[in-house]
């Protein structure tokens, strides 16, 4: 129940629905028509604001960092991935740093072993699992199978924390983990390990960009690619905020 309330609730909180709901009301209410359009105006303009948007995220993100120490286990949290039956391909996202930077902290000796944690997140299940599909990722690029752990099961953040940890204790019972995912996501990430009993050192990938830009373009025209990142940080918001409470 929880997992089907959090995929509605994600779909709500998209800014790109409320601007198409304020649209529709007010087509449908002509009485306050032009006040609708307004607040629509408005709100279209603020969320496609790359200025405001990239500003905002930046407060948002832990700051990335390099490591010096050595840990025991890596953990790549997924949603990087998905795959194309036809062409028989993976399809890698825009998240996909968490798996590329994983790869290169293991090959500097910053982490012992890769573990990628991440079943399938579809509502409906369509049979990929992509654990088991970065592990053959992983294996192609030279990491050994001895040193790659899985755990497939998970469908969500909350999953990924307790499941990982799970298995985790039992291997490393005074272990040092490095979590690695996305910066907005790793505040939610680090409240569920934490949550999940295991204390863990946040790696943040594919960061928004330290400086800020001051071009006429970029601080005032509306871009489509604000809109995206203003998606992430709510359901972000939204995510920390209910597992903050639930759990």
């Amino acid at each position: 129940m929880f997992y089907i309330a959090s995929k509605l609730l994600a779909f709500i909180s998209k800014p790109i629905i409320w601007i198409l709901l304020l649209l529709i009301s007010s087509i449908i209410l002509n009485s306050k028509r032009k006040k609708l359009l307004y607040i629509t105006f408005f709100t279209f303009y603020f969320f496609t604001n790359s200025f405001i948007a990239d500003s905002c995220s930046r407060l948002w993100e832990i700051p990335r960092f390099q490591p010096t120490e050595q840990y025991d286990v890596g953990i790549v949290l997924g949603g990087i991935a998905d795959y194309d039956k036809i062409t028989k391909a993976h399809n890698f996202n825009k998240h996909a740093d968490r798996l590329m930077d994983a790869e290169q902290l293991y090959h500097k000796g910053i982490i012992n072993k890769i573990m990628i944690s991440g079943g399938n997140g579809m509502l409906f299940n369509d049979g990929y699992i992509e654990a088991n599909a970065m592990r053959d990722h992983l294996l192609q690029n030279k990491i050994p199978n001895e040193d790659i752990i899985i755990e497939n099961t998970s469908r969500n953040t909350k999953e990924n924390a307790f499941n990982s940890s799970e298995i985790l204790k039992k291997k490393y019972k005074n272990g040092k983990f490095l979590i690695v995912t996305s910066a907005q996501h790793m505040r939610r990430s680090q409240l569920c390990f934490e949550k999940a009993g295991l204390k863990t050192t946040a790696f943040p990938t594919d960061c928004t960009t330290s400086y800020t830009n001051f071009g006429i373009e970029y601080m005032l025209l509306p871009r489509v690619s604000a809109l995206e990142v203003w998606q992430t940080l709510i359901h972000e918001w939204i995510g920390y905020i209910v597992y903050k409470i639930t759990f």
